[in-house]
Protein backbone atom coordinates (compact mmCIF):
# COMPACT_ATOMS: atom_id res chain seq x y z
CA UNK A 1 0.00 0.00 0.00
CA UNK A 2 2.83 2.28 0.86
CA UNK A 3 4.48 1.99 -2.46
CA UNK A 4 1.39 2.46 -4.28
CA UNK A 5 0.58 5.68 -2.35
CA UNK A 6 4.24 6.56 -2.72
CA UNK A 7 3.74 6.00 -6.44
CA UNK A 8 0.77 8.11 -6.92
CA UNK A 9 2.55 10.74 -5.12
CA UNK A 10 5.16 10.81 -7.90
CA UNK A 11 3.33 10.48 -10.89
CA UNK A 12 1.34 13.77 -9.56
CA UNK A 13 4.20 15.43 -8.85
CA UNK A 14 5.88 14.75 -12.18
CA UNK A 15 2.83 15.90 -13.78
CA UNK A 16 2.67 19.32 -11.76
CA UNK A 17 6.32 20.11 -12.38
CA UNK A 18 5.38 19.15 -15.81
CA UNK A 19 2.52 22.05 -16.27
CA UNK A 20 4.52 24.27 -14.51
CA UNK A 21 7.48 24.14 -16.80
CA UNK A 22 4.91 23.84 -20.26
CA UNK A 23 5.57 27.39 -21.02
CA UNK A 24 8.27 29.42 -23.53
CA UNK A 25 10.88 31.20 -21.93
CA UNK A 26 11.11 33.72 -25.41
CA UNK A 27 8.04 35.29 -26.88
CA UNK A 28 8.51 37.70 -29.78
CA UNK A 29 5.43 39.92 -30.95
CA UNK A 30 5.12 41.91 -34.32
CA UNK A 31 1.85 43.64 -35.46
CA UNK A 32 -0.60 46.16 -36.14
CA UNK A 33 -0.71 49.24 -33.63
CA UNK A 34 -3.15 52.08 -33.22
CA UNK A 35 -3.06 55.13 -31.07
CA UNK A 36 -5.67 57.56 -29.46
CA UNK A 37 -3.56 60.24 -29.01
CA UNK A 38 -4.33 62.99 -26.26
CA UNK A 39 -5.54 66.38 -27.92
CA UNK A 40 -5.14 68.09 -25.01
CA UNK A 41 -8.81 69.72 -25.59
CA UNK A 42 -8.96 70.87 -29.08
CA UNK A 43 -12.11 69.52 -31.08
CA UNK A 44 -13.08 70.02 -34.47
CA UNK A 45 -14.72 73.27 -33.70
CA UNK A 46 -12.03 74.41 -31.80
CA UNK A 47 -9.68 73.84 -34.85
CA UNK A 48 -12.18 75.52 -37.49
CA UNK A 49 -12.41 78.78 -35.21
CA UNK A 50 -8.64 78.55 -34.57
CA UNK A 51 -7.92 78.58 -38.33
CA UNK A 52 -11.14 80.53 -39.61
CA UNK A 53 -11.64 77.21 -41.70
CA UNK A 54 -14.87 75.44 -42.01
CA UNK A 55 -14.67 71.80 -42.19
CA UNK A 56 -10.90 71.32 -40.38
CA UNK A 57 -10.49 68.30 -38.32
CA UNK A 58 -7.98 67.43 -35.55
CA UNK A 59 -6.82 63.61 -35.88
CA UNK A 60 -6.66 61.87 -32.86
CA UNK A 61 -6.13 57.92 -34.29
CA UNK A 62 -2.78 57.18 -35.57
CA UNK A 63 -2.05 53.71 -37.00
CA UNK A 64 1.31 52.25 -37.02
CA UNK A 65 3.56 49.31 -35.86
CA UNK A 66 4.37 47.54 -32.33
CA UNK A 67 7.09 45.12 -31.84
CA UNK A 68 8.03 43.28 -28.57
CA UNK A 69 10.10 40.94 -26.83
CA UNK A 70 9.26 39.02 -23.81
CA UNK A 71 11.36 36.46 -21.76
CA UNK A 72 10.11 34.67 -19.12
CA UNK A 73 12.11 33.81 -15.83
CA UNK A 74 8.80 31.45 -14.05
CA UNK A 75 5.53 30.28 -15.22
CA UNK A 76 4.22 33.76 -13.98
CA UNK A 77 6.94 36.49 -14.29
CA UNK A 78 8.65 37.79 -17.16
CA UNK A 79 10.45 41.14 -18.55
CA UNK A 80 9.19 42.59 -21.88
CA UNK A 81 11.09 45.20 -24.28
CA UNK A 82 8.05 47.05 -26.14
CA UNK A 83 8.70 49.25 -29.08
CA UNK A 84 5.93 51.35 -31.14
CA UNK A 85 5.93 53.65 -34.13
CA UNK A 86 2.57 55.36 -34.68
CA UNK A 87 2.22 57.90 -37.75
CA UNK A 88 -0.21 60.40 -39.59
CA UNK A 89 -1.38 64.21 -40.01
CA UNK A 90 -2.39 66.24 -36.91
CA UNK A 91 -4.69 68.73 -38.72
CA UNK A 92 -6.69 68.71 -41.95
CA UNK A 93 -7.26 72.07 -42.95
CA UNK A 94 -8.88 72.61 -46.58
CA UNK A 95 -6.94 74.67 -48.91
CA UNK A 96 -4.04 74.14 -46.79
CA UNK A 97 -0.73 71.76 -47.10
CA UNK A 98 -0.61 70.48 -43.20
CA UNK A 99 2.61 68.77 -41.19
CA UNK A 100 2.79 64.98 -40.96
CA UNK A 101 3.60 63.70 -37.21
CA UNK A 102 5.19 60.90 -36.06
CA UNK A 103 5.22 59.08 -32.07
CA UNK A 104 7.62 56.37 -31.36
CA UNK A 105 7.94 54.65 -27.71
CA UNK A 106 10.29 52.30 -26.08
CA UNK A 107 9.32 50.56 -23.40
CA UNK A 108 10.82 48.30 -20.28
CA UNK A 109 8.80 46.35 -17.41
CA UNK A 110 7.26 43.11 -15.59
CA UNK A 111 4.77 41.08 -17.28
CA UNK A 112 2.88 38.45 -15.78
CA UNK A 113 1.50 35.94 -17.83
CA UNK A 114 -1.16 33.17 -16.99
CA UNK A 115 -0.05 29.94 -18.57
CA UNK A 116 -3.13 28.12 -19.51
CA UNK A 117 -3.47 25.76 -21.98
CA UNK A 118 -3.40 27.82 -25.84
CA UNK A 119 -4.72 30.72 -24.00
CA UNK A 120 -2.25 33.34 -22.43
CA UNK A 121 -3.44 36.10 -20.66
CA UNK A 122 -1.23 38.47 -19.79
CA UNK A 123 -0.51 41.93 -17.95
CA UNK A 124 2.29 44.31 -17.95
CA UNK A 125 3.80 47.35 -16.43
CA UNK A 126 5.71 49.31 -18.89
CA UNK A 127 8.27 52.67 -18.27
CA UNK A 128 10.22 54.57 -20.56
CA UNK A 129 10.32 56.93 -23.24
CA UNK A 130 7.82 58.75 -25.81
CA UNK A 131 9.26 60.32 -29.18
CA UNK A 132 7.35 62.84 -31.20
CA UNK A 133 8.06 64.96 -33.72
CA UNK A 134 6.06 67.16 -36.08
CA UNK A 135 7.49 68.30 -39.01
CA UNK A 136 7.28 72.01 -40.21
CA UNK A 137 4.53 73.08 -42.21
CA UNK A 138 5.65 73.39 -45.91
CA UNK A 139 4.74 76.49 -47.75
CA UNK A 140 2.19 77.33 -49.39
CA UNK A 141 0.06 75.97 -45.92
CA UNK A 142 0.91 79.76 -44.45
CA UNK A 143 0.89 78.04 -40.52
CA UNK A 144 4.33 79.03 -40.35
CA UNK A 145 4.71 76.45 -37.34
CA UNK A 146 8.32 75.15 -36.34
CA UNK A 147 9.54 71.78 -36.63
CA UNK A 148 8.78 69.69 -33.51
CA UNK A 149 10.60 67.38 -31.80
CA UNK A 150 10.81 66.08 -28.20
CA UNK A 151 11.37 63.04 -25.93
CA UNK A 152 9.71 62.75 -22.69
CA UNK A 153 8.90 60.14 -20.10
CA UNK A 154 6.41 57.40 -20.68
CA UNK A 155 4.88 54.37 -18.97
CA UNK A 156 1.81 52.04 -20.61
CA UNK A 157 -0.17 49.69 -18.34
CA UNK A 158 -2.40 46.90 -19.68
CA UNK A 159 -2.65 43.63 -21.17
CA UNK A 160 -4.17 41.25 -23.92
CA UNK A 161 -4.09 37.38 -24.21
CA UNK A 162 -2.39 35.27 -26.66
CA UNK A 163 -3.31 32.24 -28.26
CA UNK A 164 -0.85 29.43 -29.43
CA UNK A 165 -1.51 28.07 -32.96
CA UNK A 166 1.37 25.80 -33.24
CA UNK A 167 4.68 25.05 -30.82
CA UNK A 168 6.55 28.41 -31.90
CA UNK A 169 3.74 30.48 -33.58
CA UNK A 170 0.03 32.18 -32.41
CA UNK A 171 -1.91 34.98 -32.82
CA UNK A 172 -2.46 37.94 -30.31
CA UNK A 173 -6.24 38.83 -31.12
CA UNK A 174 -5.70 42.20 -28.47
CA UNK A 175 -3.88 43.93 -26.63
CA UNK A 176 -5.03 47.50 -25.04
CA UNK A 177 -2.92 49.79 -23.11
CA UNK A 178 -3.26 52.86 -21.02
CA UNK A 179 -0.36 54.93 -22.08
CA UNK A 180 0.74 57.94 -20.30
CA UNK A 181 3.33 60.67 -21.78
CA UNK A 182 4.91 63.98 -19.94
CA UNK A 183 5.79 65.94 -23.09
CA UNK A 184 5.98 69.57 -22.18
CA UNK A 185 6.74 71.50 -25.26
CA UNK A 186 7.07 75.29 -25.22
CA UNK A 187 4.99 77.42 -27.21
CA UNK A 188 4.80 81.41 -26.60
CA UNK A 189 6.42 80.34 -23.53
CA UNK A 190 3.55 78.64 -22.23
CA UNK A 191 3.94 74.97 -21.85
CA UNK A 192 1.29 72.77 -24.21
CA UNK A 193 1.39 70.41 -27.13
CA UNK A 194 -2.59 70.87 -28.53
CA UNK A 195 -4.40 73.75 -27.63
CA UNK A 196 -3.34 77.32 -26.79
CA UNK A 197 -3.95 78.54 -23.44
CA UNK A 198 -4.63 75.28 -22.51
CA UNK A 199 -1.31 74.15 -20.40
CA UNK A 200 -0.11 70.72 -20.78
CA UNK A 201 1.03 68.71 -18.00
CA UNK A 202 0.56 65.42 -19.66
CA UNK A 203 -1.22 63.30 -21.77
CA UNK A 204 -3.62 60.28 -21.69
CA UNK A 205 -3.23 58.20 -24.63
CA UNK A 206 -4.45 54.42 -25.17
CA UNK A 207 -3.64 52.38 -27.86
CA UNK A 208 -4.46 48.76 -29.30
CA UNK A 209 -2.16 46.27 -30.73
CA UNK A 210 -3.05 42.73 -32.34
CA UNK A 211 -0.49 40.65 -34.78
CA UNK A 212 1.61 37.47 -34.56
CA UNK A 213 3.64 35.75 -31.72
CA UNK A 214 6.67 33.63 -32.23
CA UNK A 215 8.19 30.87 -29.49
CA UNK A 216 11.51 30.07 -30.36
Amino acid sequence: MRKIAFAVMVVLLCGCLAVAQDYSKAVLFGGFSLAHLDAEGATNASVSTFFSTPGSTIKTWYPGWEVSGQYNFTHLLGLKADFTGNYGTPLTIPGLSTPAARSYSFLFGPVVSLHSGRMTPFVHALFGGNHISIDASPPPAGLNSPAISETAFAMAFGGGVDYKLTRHFGLRPGQFDYLYTNHCVSVAGACQLGVAGTPAAHQNNFRFATGVTITP
